[in-house]
């Protein structure tokens, strides 16, 4: 008798990683410390990779969708908050 073969599924760490970047980016900017000139361009680093990590991990049959959207999420108001700040508008 052969045993049936089982579909692998991943194990949730690309989201688990877009989460952790879209907090990473979204806290980035606000630390207090001396980043005098470029405090303003602290989210994209992170949010870019968070965005492109969410997306794969929201391709396919993976487990933590939910995850990997709140990451998105995290990266896009990241992305915002940078070009808030480096454009200098005010609402």
């Amino acid at each position: 008798m052969v045993p049936a073969a089982q579909e692998r599924v991943g194990s949730g760490i690309f989201a688990t990683l877009a989460l952790l970047l879209g907090l990473a980016a979204l806290v980035a900017p606000f630390v207090p410390a001396d980043m005098t000139g470029v405090r303003q361009y602290a989210p994209f680093p992170f949010a870019l990779p968070g965005i492109a990590l969410a997306v794969i991990a929201l391709t396919g049959r993976r487990p933590a969708k939910p995850l990997a959207i709140t990451g998105a999420t995290l990266s896009v108001l990241a992305i915002a908050t940078g070009l808030y700040m480096v454009t200098g508008t005010t609402l």
